[in-house]
Order: structure tokens, then sequence, then C-alpha cells
């Protein structure tokens, strides 16, 4: 088992995802009346964090990428994940894009290229 996860409701996309291909990123969700006064100071009301994971994929065969595109699909997923503050965590998330486009077929074998999706926490 290597270092790098990513599972989707406890199967294995690890493969799926292309070298550098995962960028993490946390949000700060804030109530109203956060932001700037006119004097310039910072009124910060932070409510909770939230994550965005952004994912290219290596080229995936069909069979591959339905399998992925389908776990991707429900309204929330658990994902299992390296994380940048706490290393290996699952959390909960939603889907809210998925595209990728037909490479070609090889030896019989349909192929996808450009597999992308962004997932955010719920």
């Amino acid at each position: 088992m290597g270092l790098a996860k990513f599972y989707i409701n406890g199967v294995d996309y690890t493969d799926c995802v292309a070298r550098g291909g995962l960028d993490w990123a946390r949000h700060d969700l804030e109530k109203d009346g956060s932001g700037r006064s006119l004097d310039g100071y910072m009124h910060r009301h932070r409510i909770t964090q939230k994550r965005t994971l952004k994912s290219q994929c290596k080229r995936l065969t069909d069979t591959r990428a339905r399998s992925l595109a389908s776990a991707l699909n429900p309204e929330t997923i658990s994902v299992m994940y390296n994380d940048l503050q706490y290393g290996v965590i699952t959390k909960t998330f939603y889907g809210t894009e998925l595209q990728g486009g037909i490479w070609g077929e090889q030896n019989n074998t349909l192929y996808w290229d450009n597999v992308s999706f962004q997932i955010t926490e719920v």
C-alpha cells in the first residue's frame, strides 16, 4: 500500500489519479458581517472550513473511467484522501463537475483521456 490515497466509498481509485493530479484547497466559510470596515479593519467571523479537491486523471480504460464516473455520481460520497493539514482523512463530499474526452481505441479497448473532476466537502 502506497502513501498516496484516494478512495471513494471504500473503493480504491488512487491508480486513476495522475501524478501531481490531485489539488487540495481549504476554504473558510464566514457569517454575515465579515469583511473590512471603512477604517480598514478586517472583521473575521469564521463559521467553519471546507475542502475542495480537483483531480486530473491518467488515461483510463472505458471500464475504469465508467467505474469512476459511477462512484462520483451519488449525491454525497465518502472520500479517503491525503489532506494537506491532517494527513490521510475521510470526509463527505459532493461532486460539482466531471469531464473527459475519448482518446481512442487500442487493441480493442476504448480509452478516455483528460478525465477530471472537482468535489467539495459537504
